[in-house]
């Protein structure tokens, strides 16, 4: 479609809008939209998509935004899906994070469900996504809805769907689910009840917390050293709080001071206005804390604690590990305090660092890839089970700071991974270094293989059709034998080839001198992500790429 027909696509949705909407709140936002024909041609240029795993997009009226509507149709959809295909009553869990109408759309969904004699249950009050992945086997559900935006800006809100195992669901399952929500329209067709909508009992957090105390090996290993370290915790204004606080008191950890402005629910997120532990902007408030009780280590989770990060001082810098580096030496401490046994192996993503292969394959653990997105981990694991090989799962990460250290759930979880994180850090200090020597010990051991994330943004609502002109690009400019940022290709992998996972949209390439470059769209911004795993500097390569990013920018 082009930008023309576009704009009077977008004009003509909204129009509708106006005329079909009948709640004051929807129609004051209407009326505002009228001041900025980009603003409105942006929040009604599309639908916002139900893809890989649910959707997520700013808060705001129109069809391209996060709003009761848009909800309602979505769950209308996915609850027409269970019950074709679900031989009873389908049964789904719903959660929510702290963010600016998660409660509101958690009621909502919960709400349709009921209007298509759907059993539910909502828990009555914030809780992490790997909670909520906890309780789909724990209830026996079908499928669970976790209403967040994960680490996105406070503008945004989400809706990520599961599947009966715990981990979001892949395959032709969503297209199945867009296919019955593309019947429907915004304002008709829509059944509500709010009969019969169950509280998640309390048993279900409890049993999760007990069986991530369970996986402890702080006992065993550091005695009475654990609490040698002094740990501030921020759960960025987010579910992780009472979790991460409770799991820890049960390990027997009191050196934790938690970051009082960032302690609480708070969907403006005032003090971190980007509540990301991949960014350094996310702990300024942390170093505050850490200054004043002159802690170690700041860990943070973030709003639906299903990431954790690490920032510490380092030679007086205030220094944040990458989530490679972080995952890395998870995996290191677990292999010293926990040695493999035969025939096991880790899962990582694609994009994840390829240190983790050799740190792995020296304590004789096997390596698994695949693409990005925990739920392809998740999807392993279940296999593991269904097959009775669930003990050849030792440790499971991702590059954006997603981690599992025991497949008690399907998903990535923050609050066993930030157990995990303290411990480590004690050990370190019981062995007298920290986190980044250690770091810097693994790479003399090891080899040097430094990461790095750039990400590039395409906003508005010409931005899909330029990133995926700038894919385009790539696939058939950036080859073999071609060369970017003064070094050559030597060897290129198209993930929409057969290459024995999913087809993706992802391009991979190896450069002279042994540089990794991987490129993809991300499935939940407006964004292309370049990851560099470097043997040399990069910064001519990254000059290059910037400057190929901004063509295309500058175009839409």
């Amino acid at each position: 479609m082009d930008k023309e027909k576009l704009k009077k696509k977008a004009i003509a949705e909204y129009t509708w809008w106006l005329s079909a909407a009948k709640d004051k709140e929807t129609r004051d936002g209407l009326r505002a939209l009228a001041a900025s024909q980009d603003e409105l041609i942006d929040a009604f240029c599309a639908d916002l998509r139900f893809g890989t795993s649910g959707i997520r997009g700013i808060l705001g009226v129109g069809t391209n935004r996060m709003n009761e509507y848009v909800v309602r149709r979505t769950t209308q959809g996915l609850a027409n899906y269970l019950n074709q295909t679900c031989s009873g009553q389908p049964k789904v869990v719903i959660s929510y994070d702290s963010r600016l109408k998660s409660d509101v759309f958690a009621r909502e969904t919960a709400k349709v469900l009921r209007g298509n004699d759907i059993e539910v249950h909502l828990f009555s009050r914030l809780a992490p996504v790997s909670v909520l992945s906890y309780a789909i086997r724990a209830l026996g559900c079908d499928m669970g809805i976790m209403i967040t935006a994960s680490h996105n800006p406070k503008i945004f809100n989400g809706y990520k769907v599961y599947g009966s195992d715990g981990y979001q669901i892949v395959g032709d399952v969503p297209d199945a689910i867009l296919s019955e929500i593309d019947k429907l329209d915004f304002f008709s067709g829509i059944r509500e009840s709010s009969d019969g909508i169950l509280a998640v009992p309390e048993d279900i957090s409890k049993g999760f917390c007990q069986d991530v105390i369970a996986m402890s090996g702080a006992g065993g290993v550091l005695g009475d050293r654990l609490n040698d370290l002094s740990v501030v915790y921020t759960p960025l204004n987010g579910t992780g709080n009472r979790y991460v606080r409770g799991v820890l008191s049960g390990i027997g950890f009191t050196s934790l001071t938690v970051v009082g402005s960032q302690e609480l629910p708070d969907p403006s997120f005032s003090t971190c206005p980007a509540p990301n532990p991949e960014k350094i902007t996310a702990y300024t408030e942390g170093f505050k804390t850490l200054d004043a009780v002159k802690g170690d280590i700041i860990v943070a989770t973030d709003p639906d604690c299903d990431r954790v990060g690490v920032s510490i001082y380092h030679d007086g810098m205030k220094v944040l590990l990458t989530g490679n580096q972080l995952g890395v030496l998870m995996l290191d401490y677990l292999c010293h305090v926990r040695p493999p046994k035969k025939n096991q192996f880790i899962i990582k993503s694609i994009v994840t660092t390829p240190l983790a292969e050799r740190v792995a394959e020296s304590h004789g653990l096997r390596v698994v890839n695949t693409l990005t997105g925990f739920k392809y981990i998740g999807e392993i694991i279940t296999k593991l089970e269904r097959e009775g090989r669930l003990d050849e799962y030792y440790f499971g990460f991702e590059e954006s700071n997603g981690y599992l250290m025991d497949p008690f759930i399907r998903d990535k979880d923050g609050v066993s991974s930030a157990m995990l994180a303290v411990e480590m850090a004690a050990w370190c200090k019981v062995c007298g270094t920290d986190l980044i020597e250690r770091l810097q010990q693994l790479y003399e051991q090891y080899g040097v293989c430094r990461d790095k994330t750039w990400n590039y943004f395409f906003e508005g609502p010409f931005g899909k059709m330029a990133m995926e002109d700038v894919m385009d690009h790539f696939r058939g400019n950036l080859t073999q034998g071609s060369a970017i940022g003064g070094r050559k290709v030597t060897d290129r992998t198209d993930y929409l080839e057969e290459t024995g996972l999913p087809r993706s949209n992802v391009l991979a390439y190896r450069l002279e001198g042994g540089t990794q470059l991987i490129i993809r769209p991300s499935g939940t911004e407006a964004k292309i992500k370049v990851y560099v795993f470097e043997t040399e500097s990069s910064v001519r390569l990254q000059k290059e790429i910037e400057e190929i990013m901004e063509r295309f920018r500058e175009a839409m």
